[in-house]
């Protein structure tokens, strides 16, 4: 009886042991298969060349000491920097090791790097690391300006051109915009225009109103300003030459300036209309309608001694403060001649009077203010704004550019071989809406043109 019940205790006992064996065999195959799982991860999701990047793996369930790692062998362009090994202990979650490695990356590229070889409790593993993109780094990175044309070419602060970038007419419009790359803020944008062209700005974007884009980096192409240039003259002409100054994302300032790039000019087209049927000849039609061309090119009202005696007669009607009679003079002159009636000229000491008051008046209304009488203050305000809006009126008048039209072509384009439009005659007074070189543009009635600015007296 009694070895009856010692073997039964010797039964229980295996079979208690054999299952404390099974559990920890299931415990560890749990544990290994855990283990497999694991990746060595990259702690920032954006890891820059140059710089020391940090890598971690996080051991569940073993204590540092059960924990040996083996420095890794790298590849070329991988360098490594350093290792340590901590307790993992975090709220809600199981407690471990944690494995931080340090490594320097030297190019901007993918990097697969080679598993991680540890041992825990004496048992190897091999744990891969997730792979990773290297970016430049920003601090180490200048900026970039960039000109991207409508007509699809483009351009950098860095290229150098040895001939035209491309060929284009006199008087054609040539839009582009201005990028800036790997910038975090535009502090200023200049330009200078070649000579015989016209140049605009149309638009300018967020970057230019001294609003910083953040320090996360960003290799994209960021809008600086858009603009329309025009070349007039035939040629090889220089392209207008953008300056910019930038803000690093290291914290430094940097200009950039586009370098000297030029483009080829041609001609503008000269158009022909072609002669309708008719029962003439060609022949005929050859001698009439060049006749007809000459005649449309000058129409002549008035010599070119009447147009500076014109001319000099509407500078002495700007410079008067009493006008009538030097307008009378003009009037009857132009009468004489047979020439059309273009308006007063703007009186440039009545503007001085003007000017001379409302800051008189304003004067008087801030003296008012500080010896507090309120009232009398609020009336003189009130007369000097009604001089300020006088003086306004009469300075817009006064900035307005006119000229004397001493007669010759008037061409569509800024180009003498282009076309020609409709003709004024000399004496005419017109306004001078643009001047390009040796080109003004000049508005006359509801009609507008280039001619050469030999051909008009400026009144001034």
């Amino acid at each position: 009886m009694e070895e009856q019940r010692i073997g039964t205790k010797i039964r229980i006992g295996i079979g208690l042991l054999i299952f404390s064996a099974l559990l920890a065999n299931a415990a560890s195959a749990q544990s290994s298969s855990e283990i497999r799982l694991l990746r060595v991860k990259p702690q920032n999701s954006v890891v820059y060349s140059g710089s020391d990047c940090m890598f971690v793996l996080v051991v569940p369930a073993a204590k540092p000491s059960d924990v040996q790692v083996e420095t890794p062998v790298l590849p070329s362009g991988i360098s490594f920097v350093s290792m340590r090994r901590t307790d993992y202990i975090e709220k809600g979650a199981q407690a471990g090791t944690e494995i931080d490695l340090w490594f320097r990356f030297r190019d901007a590229r993918e990097y697969s790097l080679p598993p991680l070889k540890i041992k825990i409790r004496n048992r190897s593993y091999s744990i891969p690391f997730n792979s990773v993109a290297v970016v430049q780094d920003p601090a180490t990175l200048v900026p970039c300006l960039i000109l991207r044309f409508e007509n699809g070419t483009e351009v950098n602060n860095t290229q150098q051109s040895a001939g035209p970038l491309f060929t284009v007419a006199a008087g054609d419009k040539i839009g582009f915009t201005v990028f800036v790359q790997y910038a975090v803020q535009v502090m200023n944008l200049e330009w200078t225009v070649p000579k015989d062209a016209l140049f605009t700005e149309i638009q300018k974007y967020e970057i230019t109103e001294g609003k910083p884009r953040g320090r996360e980096f960003s290799a994209e192409l960021v809008p600086v300003g858009r603009f329309e240039w025009q070349p007039l003259a035939a040629g090889i002409t220089a392209l207008p030459g953008m300056h910019l100054t930038a803000t690093t994302y290291s914290g430094g300032r940097v200009t950039l300036s586009q370098p000297d790039m030029r483009v080829s000019v041609l001609h503008a087209e000269k158009k022909t209309a072609a002669p309708a049927d008719s029962d003439e000849s060609y022949f005929t039609y050859a001698f009439t309608e060049a006749e007809k061309t000459e005649t449309e090119k000058v129409r002549t009202a008035a010599s070119e001694a009447d147009c500076e005696r014109l001319a000099s007669l509407r500078i002495q009607e700007r410079h008067s403060f009493f006008q009538r009679k030097a307008a009378a003079e003009r009037r009857a002159f132009e009468k004489d001649l047979g020439v059309t009636e273009g308006g007063s000229e703007p009186s440039e000491p009545l503007f001085l009077l003007l000017l001379s008051c409302t800051a008189a008046i304003a004067l008087f209304a801030v003296i008012l203010f500080v010896l507090k009488k309120r009232r009398n203050a609020v009336i003189s305000t009130a007369v000097a704004c009604v001089f300020l809006a006088g003086t306004t009126v009469s300075g817009m008048h006064l900035s307005a550019m006119y000229g004397v039209f001493k007669g010759g072509s008037i061409h569509s384009v800024p180009d003498e071989s282009s076309d020609y439009v409709s003709p004024a005659d000399s004496g005419q007074r017109v306004r001078i809406e643009e001047v390009a070189g040796k080109w003004m543009y000049i508005q006359y009635g509801s009609t507008g043109g280039w001619i050469l600015s030999s051909s008009v007296i400026v009144i001034r």
